[in-house]
């Protein structure tokens, strides 16, 4: 097996598809990558452009080549030394009736043989026993009336329930009494025979009886505890680790299961069985696991994993690059403009509890009525305090929760769940009435103390499927509620406001951060390193021009004070001040530098992505009530400012300002490049952004890789101060990446064994400096992460004049090699001047030979 130095994620569709994929192992293999990290390879809802709306997770999907393809793909990776990971999906299927387990739960109901895999309340009230699906886009009866709703016979006969997005099956026992054309009566009286209860869309958040992604109805969470559900959903991408197709793999949402624990032990046991096939050692194949951790949060010390994913990464590296005083006086200028006193915690609150009324009201309903079953199980005082009481207790605990979910289970408590709930109910209790009060004590007993070795087993089971329903809902919570939601209200800073970052936290110390990348080489030595990702809210590179911003705070308050001004004749006043700051943001981040036009395609993308942020954020509009003339209005201001000629002076003023912010914001992204290749772990590239990554939030950061382009860079030959001086193009940064995959394929023991040394340097705002050595091999690395005071006239994304002055940087004496140069290095002496060590680059690399 090829040992892992660094994957490439690809999206994978019916628009690139493992034969695309394969078309360019060639490229991946000659920049320097191990491992080709594919997304969901199972088959999907037909058309999905994505692959997490999983049909079946046996079958390998047929419009992506079917594994026919997918093997020689894997064929293909292994003759270029190249392997494979996969990203699966444990947590939850597509809720459509292509999704033959799905089906065979509509037509049977709880008889059904799959009706188990889904977590279904059955008895859920005002349900009359049935699966409630919110699917219809009226109510029933105004689509009985309509005619929306129709029957079919296939060419065996059978009737089906036709509906816009496909066939929903009839129960047998109805069948004979289902006929095409029959009146809108009979069917109604058909349809109340069925297992499930079709519903109007709107009436789902507060009806669905069955657990979800998030708040998505069309996905169904599986029971992914029962032994049979994890053989089904496994059974695929474990006999393809077996046979030596893939090398690892990603799991997705490791949060959505009800015990993750568990899960990670009993896949990590099947992967060493897997690897066993190919005499590989325990341990060996990949496992990964999608996972937002809080800021000062560790992945638990039980999960038998590799790591996560690398939001922890993307969140660290981008901190290190922000000033934290500028991000202080950036949020006072948002408060300010806003006339909004509060910080972003409180925003956040308000968002959890408007999402525990709306979204999730049914998972919350269900969570209140289970706590009322265990106080009565507990007895006592317990018993006495009432639905009403408890909900909201348990509402002030979830809205309060530091991080997305504990990790409870039968067993005794770890310190840092212990921690977690302490100070959920601290916070929880702050100014609650003292009956609340008194609720929440009860709760939180019920949560982590452990019960009497007399406690009737009743109790204890009812303890247990409380702590996970608890668990269960905060994850999502938080999900809808910060990153899709919050994040769209409160931008002081839109390079905070990204996924696995906490906008609270301002920015990150030199010393802070070779804590924690110590700390991860120690833990996770394997764990992957991202800095952009499908997720993300906005690319690695237009996160880093608003990086720019915190150091810049003066200069940016100026020019958006200009930015509103010349955008007033143009109806900027019809939006609000959140949304104006926001799109402000947004341009300066993803405007192409060197366009001296409005580039194609870029108004239409900014407008998807404007339309998403005013829904997202739900103040103004929202999906579930779209405000059209608020809408109209923020539409119509885009169409002048990019089209009218009175909107001239203001797209001249939008373009001198990215002139001025695009090379700051192009040296803090080859830093942030150079330190996802160097610290401990295992580098991972995001399809494309091997050039400048000026994408906006989904699917914007989707779009198709230009792979020509690509390949030109890896044969270019200009020097690295030209590439440095011509930074527009992207080359530059093609370049430090290429090189640094070349010194990671070249010394593979150094990146995977070798210790991680803070370098003192006498200047740790504006520098950080880091050795990694192994058995004689060494590498240093020493980037710029300060700021000049303003930007100059005619800056690229070279290092201003005197910007090092008289910094210095201890470096182990010894020769080395300049990997950007090509130049020789000789330290004779603990400390060397960082303007004769680095010159003008942000970025410096040495080899010690």
């Amino acid at each position: 097996m090829v040992p892992f130095r660094a994957t490439a994620r690809v999206q994978l569709h019916a628009g690139f598809t493992f034969e695309a994929a394969q078309a360019q192992l060639g490229y991946y293999a000659d920049l320097g990558i191990s491992h080709l990290y594919l997304s969901p390879i199972a088959s999907a809802v037909a058309g999905s452009s994505h692959g997490y709306d999983v049909i079946d997770p046996a079958t390998v999907n047929p419009a992506l080549g079917g594994e026919p393809a997918l093997i020689r793909l894997a064929e293909q990776a292994r003759r270029h030394g190249m392997g494979l990971i996969v990203d699966i999906v444990p947590n939850h299927v597509a809720a459509h009736p292509s999704n033959p387990y799905w089906a065979d739960v509509l037509a049977h109901g709880q008889a059904s043989r799959y009706a188990a895999w889904f977590d279904i309340d059955w008895n859920a009230p005002g349900r009359d026993g049935k699966l409630w699906l919110p699917v219809l886009d009226r109510p029933v009866a105004a689509a009985l009336a309509d005619g929306v709703l129709q029957v079919e016979r296939d060419a065996h006969g059978t009737a089906w329930l036709l509906l816009p997005e496909g066939r929903y099956p009839l129960a047998p026992q109805t069948q004979p009494d289902a006929a095409p054309g029959m009146p809108a009566r009979a069917l109604a009286a058909v349809l109340a025979r069925q297992a499930y209860r079709l519903a109007w869309w709107r009436s789902g958040d507060a009806q669905v009886n069955y657990r979800r992604f998030f708040t998505i109805s069309a996905l169904a969470a599986l029971q992914m505890e029962r032994a049979e559900v994890f053989t089904a959903v496994h059974a695929l991408p474990l006999r393809l680790a077996a046979d030596g197709v893939i090398d690892g793999v990603r799991v997705d949402h490791v949060d959505g299961l009800r015990d993750p624990t568990r899960y990670l032990r009993t896949l990590r046991s099947a992967l060493d069985a897997a690897g066993a096939a190919r005499q590989l050692a325990p341990g060996t194949l990949g496992l990964w696991v999608e996972k937002i951790l809080g800021h000062d949060e560790q992945l638990p010390a039980r999960w038998p994993c590799d790591g996560s994913t690398g939001y922890d990464a993307m969140d660290q590296v981008s901190a290190l690059l922000h000033d934290i005083a500028g991000g202080a006086q950036l949020a006072a200028q948002w408060r300010q403009a806003m006339a909004d006193p509060r910080d972003v915690g409180q925003v956040e609150r308000q968002a959890r509890v408007e999402v525990l009324e709306s979204g999730l009201k049914a998972e919350f309903d269900a969570l209140v009525a289970l706590l009322a079953r265990v106080a009565d199980e507990a007895g006592g005082a317990a018993a006495d305090l009432g639905a009403v009481l408890l909900g909201t207790a348990v509402a002030r605990l979830l809205v309060h929760f530091p991080v997305y979910r504990s990790y409870l289970d039968d067993e005794v408590a770890t310190a840092a769940d212990r921690g977690c709930w302490q100070q959920a109910a601290q916070a929880a209790c702050a100014g609650a009435d003292p009956a609340v009060t008194t609720a929440i004590q009860h709760i939180l007993g019920w949560m982590l103390a452990p019960l009497a070795v007399n406690a009737p087993p009743t109790l204890r089971a009812a303890c247990l499927r409380l702590r996970q329903q608890v668990q269960l809902l905060s994850a999502p919570l938080t999900a809808k509620a910060v990153e899709d939601c919050s994040f769209y209200r409160y931008a002081a800073q839109l390079s905070r406001n990204e996924v696995g970052s906490d906008p609270a936290v301002l920015g990150l110390s030199a010393a802070d951060f070779h804590a924690r990348a110590a700390e991860r080489g120690r833990s996770h030595p394997r764990a992957l390193l991202a800095t952009a990702t499908h997720d993300h809210k906005r690319g690695e590179d237009a996160r880093m021009r608003l990086a720019v911003l915190s150091h810049w705070r003066e200069w940016w308050h100026t020019h958006v004070r200009r930015f509103d001004r010349l955008a007033a004749p143009l109806g900027a006043a019809a939006l609000h001040p959140a949304d104006r700051l926001m799109l402000w943001q947004t341009l300066v981040s993803a405007w192409p530098a060197e366009a001296e036009r409005v580039p194609d395609g870029f108004a239409q993308r900014v407008a998807e992505w404007q339309r998403k942020a005013l829904r997202e954020g739900g103040l103004r509009s929202s999906w579930r009530d779209p405000d059209a003339a608020y809408e109209h209005a923020a539409g119509t201001l885009l169409d002048n400012m990019f089209s009218a000629p009175a909107a001239q002076p203001l797209r001249q003023a939008l373009c001198a300002a990215v002139t001025r912010l695009a090379p700051a914001g192009a040296r803090l992204s080859l830093v942030q490049a150079a330190l996802r290749l160097t610290i401990p772990g295992v580098p991972d590239l995001y399809q494309g952004t091997e050039g400048w990554d000026l994408s906006l939030v989904d699917p914007d950061n989707r779009r198709p890789v230009d792979y020509t382009t690509r390949r030109e860079w890896l044969d270019e030959t200009r020097r690295w101060p030209q590439l440095l001086a011509a930074w527009h193009d992207g080359a530059v940064k093609a370049r430090l990446l290429h090189a640094l995959l070349q010194v990671r394929r070249a010394m593979p023991a150094l990146f995977a064994h070798g210790d991680y040394q803070p370098l003192p340097t006498t200047a740790p705002d504006r520098v950080l400096a880091l050795c990694r050595q192994h058995q004689g091999q060494r590498l240093v690395l020493v980037v710029a992460i300060g700021m000049s005071a303003g930007p100059a006239t005619h800056a690229t994304a070279a290092l201003p004049a005197r910007f090092w002055g008289g910094a210095r940087v201890s470096v182990p004496p010894g020769r080395y090699r300049n990997v950007l140069t090509g130049q020789a290095v000789e330290s004779q002496t603990a400390s060397v001047p960082l303007r004769v060590l680095s010159a003008d680059s942000p970025v410096t690399l040495l080899i010690h030979h």
